[in-house]
């Protein structure tokens, strides 16, 4: 097994459009490879490539009035990678357009290849009272091929650090006010029963903000098609972990100073309130959150990036492990830990492996 090559890093800046025509021109090669493994995703959900494009297209008017520089900056990314808008529109509404009424819909028994573990520890719990944040995205494994890393130099507000698959806005990162967001896949009952903002514009908003308020605001006010869980930190020593529904936000605050989290429910009131469908699927979800935790806890006031490399790497279970090694499913996807990412959100530095599970090695980008 070869190693997998370092994500790039893409630096970008000026007004909207303008940053991201310059993102799709210097990333253009993977925004393609990213257009082309979401047609073959989206067609085995049952959405062929021309109805993708047209239930993109209705997004845009929505997206406009959600964010008009967000909207503008796709439009640059479409235009810098000599694509059309409604593609890019279409990979950055994946999650909507794969699971909502087209494609595949809560509730079937349809193997699901979305999950991650993150992870916050704040500085009483760290060595050299920094905040860590971080975690294992899992999908589907040709994702590493289409992976970079984004720095965002806007006109107005923080500067950004992400990771994410070309011709998307933001999945996991920080900005340069210290601000830091991970994702979780979570899905229940409630999800495709209204339409909503896609993913990565609203993680993308809690980037935007320079404070851990506003990027909770930012989760609040956002209209949502679909559950999913944000981790959110602020390198001054603060977190919160954000459990959302199309319709509702459950928040759980950080115990002994640490968040775990995977891909099911944890807090009393959406356990009590939320049909967690995503467990018929992701039952591996209930055992990958706790061996993570352990780590941690061993390491309670001495948590360092090693500590969190050592626990991404947690073999329990395998393949649906923590790092997940590639496992097969119907029509030749392939899932696996695609990448794992490590922030020192007080140091504005960030380490990124590609697939992890084989031989791997971490690169280092600044903010």
């Amino acid at each position: 097994m070869t190693q997998t090559p370092a994500f790039p890093l893409i630096e970008v800046a000026g007004a909207a459009f303008e940053r991201g025509r310059q993102y799709g021109r210097l990333a253009r090669d993977r925004v393609h490879i990213c257009v082309q493994n979401y047609r073959g995703i989206f067609e085995q959900k049952g959405v062929t490539w021309l109805r993708a494009r047209e239930l993109a297209a209705q997004f845009m008017p929505r997206i406009d009035a959600y964010s008009k520089e967000l909207a503008e900056e796709i439009r640059g990314i479409a235009a810098g990678s000599d694509l059309p808008v409604e593609e890019i529109v279409a990979i950055n509404s994946r999650t909507e357009l794969m699971y909502g009424k087209h494609g595949h819909r809560p509730g079937e028994d349809v193997p699901d290849d979305d999950g991650c573990t993150g992870v916050i520890a704040l500085p009483p719990a760290t060595a050299d009272g920094h905040t860590l944040h971080g975690q294992n995205w899992d999908w589907r494994d040709e994702a590493a091929d289409c992976g970079i890393v984004l720095k965002l130099t806007p006109e107005r507000g923080p500067s950004i650090l992400c990771f994410v698959e070309a011709g998307m806005l933001a999945r996991a990162g920080m900005n340069s006010a210290g601000v830091a967001v991970t994702g979780n896949f979570l899905e229940c009952e409630r999800d495709a029963r209204r339409e909503g903002i896609p993913l990565p514009l609203v993680r993308r908003q809690v980037l935007a903000g320079g404070s851990l308020g506003a990027a909770i605001q930012a989760v609040y006010q956002s209209q949502r098609m679909f559950s999913n869980n944000l981790m959110i930190s602020q390198a001054d020593g603060e977190a919160i972990d954000l459990e959302t529904t199309p319709d509702e936000v459950f928040w759980i605050s950080p115990e002994d100073d640490l968040l775990v989290h995977s891909n099911h429910f944890v807090s009393a009131a959406a356990r009590a309130k939320v049909i967690d469908t995503g467990l018929r699927t992701n039952g591996d979800s209930l055992y990958r959150d706790r061996r993570v935790r352990r780590y941690l806890v061993q390491d309670h006031t001495r948590i360092n990036v090693d500590t969190l490399r050592r626990a991404f790497q947690d073999r329990y279970g395998s393949p649906r492990a923590v790092c997940r090694t590639p496992v097969s499913g119907p029509g030749g996807k392939t899932s696996s830990t695609v990448a794992t990412v490590i922030m020192d959100t007080t140091a504005r530095r960030m380490w990124i492996a590609p697939r992890p599970y084989g031989p791997h090695e971490f690169t280092e980008y600044r903010l």
